[in-house]
Order: C-alpha cells, then sequence, then structure tokens
C-alpha cells in the first residue's frame, strides 16, 4: 500500500470477498503485490459461511456452500498448503443422495459400481446408460476438460475446428449443443434418475434450460471428484484464505461498500467507497 496525493493506492483491489476473490488475493499476495480486498458484509467469505443454530447447540450449518466438489485436487488448495490451516475436507463414501416420495433412495457413490447398482433398482436401461455415457466421456474429460480448465480460453472458433478434427472432439461438440434437460430427458428414461442428475448439475449454477451446457451431465458422470465437506464448516476454508492473505501482508476491509468503480483511459483505475474514500490499483481490480 501506498498514498497518491489523498487517496490509498495498492497493485490490486478485489471486489468483494467470496471464495474467488480471496484465492486471487492469497496468491497475489504471494508473488509480492499489495492486494486489498473490499467486503460490504460484516464478514469475509462470501458462501463460505458456517453458522450455530440454535445458538449454543454446537450444530453446524453451511447456509450457501454446504459441499465442495473436488476442492482437495484444485491447485490452489496445495499451492497455499491450505489443509495446514485448518481447512481439512472429508469425502463421503456415499456421496450424494436423493430420496424418493416412496422411502426409496437414488445414491451417487465413489465406487461406481454401487453407483450403477442403485440407478439399476429404478431402471436398467438408465444403469446402462450411466456406464456408457461414463466410459465414452473419460477420455474426453481427461483429455480435453480437464487441460482446457487449466490454460488460457481458445477463441470459440479455433477451439471448434480443433475439436472436429477427433471423434472425443465431435462427442464433445454434439453433446454440447444440448441444454442439460434435453440431454438427460432424452438419454435416461426414470424420472427420479433424471431428477437426480439435474438436481446435483444445478447445483453448480447453471440454468437447465440453457443450450449449450449439455455435456456438463456426461462429464460428470465421468469424473473422479466427488462432493467433500469442510471439517468444522466451510467457513473454515475462508478462514484459512485469509491466514495467507495477512501472512503475506494482505488486507480484508469489511463493511466497506462501493459507491462505484474509477474507469480510465478505458480501464478500472479504483474504487471510491460508500463514504468518499478513493481507493486506487496500480495494476488491476478484480470482482470475485
Amino acid at each position: 500500500m501506498s498514498s497518491s496525493g489523498s487517496d490509498t493506492v495498492y497493485d490490486a483491489v478485489l471486489l468483494g470477498s467470496g471464495h474467488n476473490s480471496l484465492v486471487t488475493q492469497a496468491r497475489l499476495a504471494r508473488a509480492g503485490l499489495s492486494t486489498l480486498c473490499l467486503e460490504g458484509a460484516g464478514t469475509a467469505g462470501g458462501g463460505l459461511s458456517t453458522v450455530e443454530w440454535p445458538a449454543g447447540s454446537g450444530f453446524l450449518h453451511n447456509p450457501h456452500a454446504f459441499y465442495h466438489r473436488g476442492l482437495t485436487d484444485m491447485p490452489w488448495y496445495r499451492d497455499l498448503d491450505l489443509a495446514a490451516r485448518g481447512a481439512e475436507y472429508l469425502t463421503p463414501e456415499l456421496n450424494v443422495v436423493l430420496l424418493t416420495g416412496d422411502g426409496d433412495a437414488l445414491e451417487w457413490h465413489t465406487d461406481f459400481e454401487k453407483t450403477a447398482a442403485s440407478f439399476a433398482r429404478f431402471s436398467q436401461r438408465d444403469a446402462a446408460a450411466l456406464r456408457r455415457w461414463r466410459e465414452a466421456f473419460r477420455p474426453i474429460v481427461r483429455d480435453i476438460l480437464l487441460p482446457e480448465a487449466a490454460a488460457p480460453p481458445l477463441p470459440p472458433d479455433e477451439r471448434r475446428r480443433r475439436l472436429a478434427e477427433s471423434a472425443e472432439g465431435r462427442l464433445l461438440l454434439e453433446t454440447s449443443e444440448l441444454s442439460p434437460l434435453a440431454f438427460v430427458r432424452r438419454e435416461f428414461e426414470h424420472p427420479a434418475v433424471q431428477a437426480g442428475l439435474l438436481f446435483f448439475n444445478g447445483l453448480r449454477e447453471v440454468d437447465l434450460r440453457l443450450p449449450g451446457f449439455g455435456h456438463h451431465i456426461p462429464s460428470l458422470l465421468a469424473g473422479d471428484r466427488y462432493a467433500q465437506m469442510t471439517v468444522g464448516g466451510a467457513a473454515r476454508l475462508a478462514d484459512a484464505l485469509i491466514a495467507v492473505i495477512r501472512e503475506n501482508g494482505g488486507e480484508i476491509r469489511t463493511g466497506a461498500a462501493i459507491r462505484r468503480i474509477l474507469i480510465e483511459n478505458g480501464r478500472a483505475a479504483g474504487v471510491v467507497l460508500a463514504d468518499g474514500e478513493t481507493i486506487r490499483a496500480r495494476k488491476l481490480v478484480a470482482s470475485g
């Protein structure tokens, strides 16, 4: 942090303290940049909240981020050594359950054969479709989607051209044209199976009716990343990230309402707070 006239200046200013902002700030702070995160609420962490209810009961609830999928496989989780700072995770073997009105349950296990057996109780055809799409999409997840997630995005036309060169790429393109709802209705017959797949996919905040995301369902079936739970509640992840930020000189302000973003020469140059304070950023202003 430094001053320019009456304004405070940082290398990077982050708007909001959800997990995306906190991860970004932690990495920037570790790289030696001066950083400030501005949060309008009274507590940092965004959806990484854990509350005790009833008060004094010892029962902890995660009202928003109640599970984190495959989080311990994320490079930033390991790079920032968050487990050593209290963000430890459990991966339940019985991973996801949809309870039905007749007392049955559609079960999603870390053991695929148990998952397939649960699907088969509702529909043998759906169990076969589950297995078929899982096998078809495993190389797509491994060779296309995971590498794409770790690289800068290609221009859409270039990506489509490259995908069209392989059978796996063409299958990805074909399923991507559908919405998750259309894919599930086309490939699975039992209402409980359809509901279970759409519910688990819908937790990723994708409009299930929106074309362009049909591949999310088979990708989910083919992946090896499962729902995980933070020991002690989701807020422990926020606490661990905040610890890294503060260890590296980063600052977090809560109760900091933003009036507007400063735009100079076509770029975000800082912010003006509700109380009139101006904070400038040398390198970036980012919203998480």
